[in-house]
């Protein structure tokens, strides 16, 4: 089993000539997503999952393999994998959610949230919001504290460790992703609201939107009897893998488990179709970028139709080929991979899921969105010829 050749499927795109008819531009546009990138990528990993919306409408979900190399339990709809930083998409929104609905503002301070939280430099850390953590501009150090996360400590203790985190820059001036203090959203929370982070997601999005399978932490994952186990590859082929638990120790950083029917519905409700549990107002300010990052910053590969890249609240903010607006994160652990991109004015977005870790799958975001302006780009043309 060969990894993903990429450089035929991203070069294969340029090949593509003409568009499909107007009248199907839709269910073509679905098809040759499947054809072109989706299934020759899946069928070299042991096991994948991905959904394509359109016009807010799920117009593809497919699922390919197994749930363990060398078994024969097929991954489903309702399989189990990991997000990983993808978490941080629903972080954003509780966290939009909490402002609108209590009385936590956007700037209210996370020291005076969270007790004995000290900072390194008291002038800075008191000056530490909501918006800046959501937004990766709290100032501290890239990844402050993520090598302890791995080590499996607690992550009260680690708390108490970052009062000895050098800072970079003021609050709001830089962007710094973080893990450990992107995850005091969930002390803030249950401060606000007096649910835990868990029990707070769990009552009100996943249970709301319907996300019947979506949990939160390490046993809900492996005490399932559907879910995908991770794979590495071992110069020959993809080999199961432990699961590891240390990162669910920071659920909004990379707690949540879902299946792709879940992400299904997670794409819609991010594409504005459940105003009931996450409106307009509320989608707009998940979506806008706030922190300016930049291309090497978000990892994303060197590509002239880029344009600004920033962070929004859990969410990578870009323009791309002069379109504003797609959001997007990946999340790795070991074992796993996930991609999740969307543009709301555009109605589209895609969700892929893998028990492996293909090398370059983020290039698949952007063949994505390639794909999606081609075909979006032949309606608009043959809109104005008529």
């Amino acid at each position: 089993m060969n990894r993903p050749n990429f450089l035929r499927l991203i070069l294969g795109l340029c090949c593509l000539t003409g568009g499909p008819q107007v009248a199907a531009v839709d269910k073509n546009l679905a098809q040759l997503v499947d054809v072109e990138l989706l299934t020759p990528m899946a069928q070299t990993m042991p096991g994948a999952a991905a959904v394509v919306a359109i016009d807010g409408k799920v117009a593809l979900l497919r699922t390919w393999g197994v749930r363990q190399a060398g078994a024969s339990d097929k991954v489903d709809g309702q399989t189990l994998f990991r997000l990983a930083s993808v978490s941080k998409t629903f972080a954003g929104a509780a966290g939009a959610k909490v402002v609108s609905e209590t009385d936590l503002e956007w700037h209210t301070t996370i020291s005076g949230q969270v007790d004995g939280l000290r900072f390194k430099v008291p002038a800075r850390g008191n000056d530490i919001n909501l918006r800046h953590v959501l937004s990766q501009g709290t100032g501290l150090i890239p990844h402050a504290y993520t090598n302890l996360v791995e080590d499996n400590m607690s992550f009260d203790r680690i708390l108490r460790k970052m009062h000895k985190v050098d800072f970079i820059c003021e609050p709001g001036q830089c962007y710094s992703y973080q893990n450990v203090a992107f995850s005091l959203v969930g002390e803030v929370i249950e401060q606000a609201t007096g649910m835990d982070y868990s029990s707070y997601l769990t009552k009100r999005i996943f249970e709301p939107l319907a996300m019947k399978r979506a949990s939160i932490g390490f046993r809900p994952y492996v005490d399932d009897t559907n879910h995908a186990r991770p794979h590495r590859w071992n110069g020959e082929d993809w080999a199961v893998t432990r699961i590891t638990s240390e990162f669910y120790r920071v659920p909004p950083a990379a707690g949540v488990n879902a299946s792709i029917d879940d992400m299904a519905i997670w794409l819609l409700a991010q594409l504005g179709q459940k105003p009931e549990v996450l409106g307009a107002p509320l989608l707009d300010e998940m979506h806008r970028g706030i922190q300016r990052s930049s291309r090497k910053q978000a990892h994303y590969p060197r590509n002239p139709r880029l344009g600004p890249v920033y962070y929004g609240l859990g969410w990578r903010v870009f323009e791309y080929g002069g379109q504003p607006g797609f959001v997007h994160h990946g999340g790795y652990v070991r074992g796993m991979r996930s991609e999740m991109v969307l543009n709301r004015e555009l109605g589209a977005g895609l969700v892929f899921l893998t028990n492996s870790e293909p090398r370059n799958l983020g290039d698949l975001v952007f063949a994505f969105v390639d794909l999606l302006l081609q075909e979006r780009g032949a309606v608009t043309s043959a809109s104005a010829a008529d």
